[in-house]
């Protein structure tokens, strides 16, 4: 399994966009959908650095490393470069695990008894 890890304001964290940061990341923002959370390019800017939190918490815990970043701090610790490189690395990682929208699908069989 490859990990994915940015800098942020000097230290190198690991970015891991599970199950885990996902609800995380609902609960940080009291949203209870998510709706949005598999194309980056509808979700809200103002959604992203909680996400980034939720995500870089997230991948720390699982390096056995404590993180309790928040929305805002993020916002103040990273810039541009470091937000574009955290979108690469959750498209990356979420390209396959999140539903994605179907539109124009065929209903499934009727079931035969």
């Amino acid at each position: 399994m490859n990990k994915d890890y940015i800098v942020i304001d000097g230290k190198k964290v690991r970015v891991e966009a599970n199950w885990n940061a996902l609800t995380a990341f609902l609960d940080a923002t009291g949203r209870n959908t998510m709706d949005g959370l598999s194309d980056l390019a509808v979700m809200k800017p103002t959604d992203i650095a909680p996400l980034m939190a939720a995500c870089v918490n997230e991948g720390e815990r699982l390096d056995g490393r404590e993180a309790s970043y928040t929305g805002l701090q993020i916002g103040e610790l990273c810039g541009m470069t470091e937000m574009a490189q955290f979108i690469s690395i959750y498209a990356g990682q979420t390209s396959s695990k999140l539903p994605k929208e179907k539109k124009d699908v065929p209903p499934a069989p009727a079931a035969s008894h």
